[in-house]
């Protein structure tokens, strides 16, 4: 009984400490097309909230930021739980163009985000630059107007991050 004891605690230790390791890192997901066989594949954030806690209805929104791959194309967005609910954006047809600010590490930039209308997805507009930044930075800090919030914060962790887009493109 006590071997048994000491060996449940042993492999639940480990188990602990595999998931604390992987806390914060990059996953890769495969996604595949039923009827043709195309694949995309995907580099994505853990998934964060807001660093300031939002009131009802957007209390518990979270977003991942996430880099597609099929072969040809790359593109980059930003997954909300939720459709966000944004100011300071220019109306089009079908879409929103969303002009923000973004911090890499302690370099402030402008950055513009489509939105389609309803959509919980935000696109990046220069995704190689994006990419880019992605792969040499250490953090980012995305700004957005949200309505009847004001400014909110999102800060994606990137370790781990040039790891699973290399394994996204060494895929094809």
């Amino acid at each position: 009984m006590k071997k048994r004891l000491i060996l449940l605690t042993v492999v639940l230790v480990l188990m602990l400490s595999f998931s604390v390791s992987a806390f914060g890192q990059w996953d890769v997901t495969v996604s595949e097309n039923e009827m043709d066989g195309t694949r995309r594949l995907f580099a994505m954030s853990p998934r964060v909230g807001p660093t300031k806690s939002m009131g009802f209805p957007y209390d518990d929104m979270t977003a991942l930021l996430v880099v597609g791959y099929n072969g040809e194309e790359s593109w980059v967005y930003l997954s909300f739980k939720d459709s966000p609910n944004l100011l300071n954006e220019t109306i089009m047809d079908g879409y929103d163009l969303i002009n923000t600010r973004i911090k890499w590490d302690e370099t402030i930039e402008r950055t513009t985000l489509i939105q389609e209308w309803g959509s919980r997805y935000l696109h990046f507009r220069d995704e190689r630059n994006i990419i880019s930044k992605i792969k040499q930075s250490n953090t980012v800090l995305l700004e957005l107007d949200w309505y009847g919030e004001g400014k909110v914060y999102f800060s994606f962790p990137l370790d781990g991050a040039v790891d699973a887009i290399n394994e996204i493109y060494d895929a094809f």
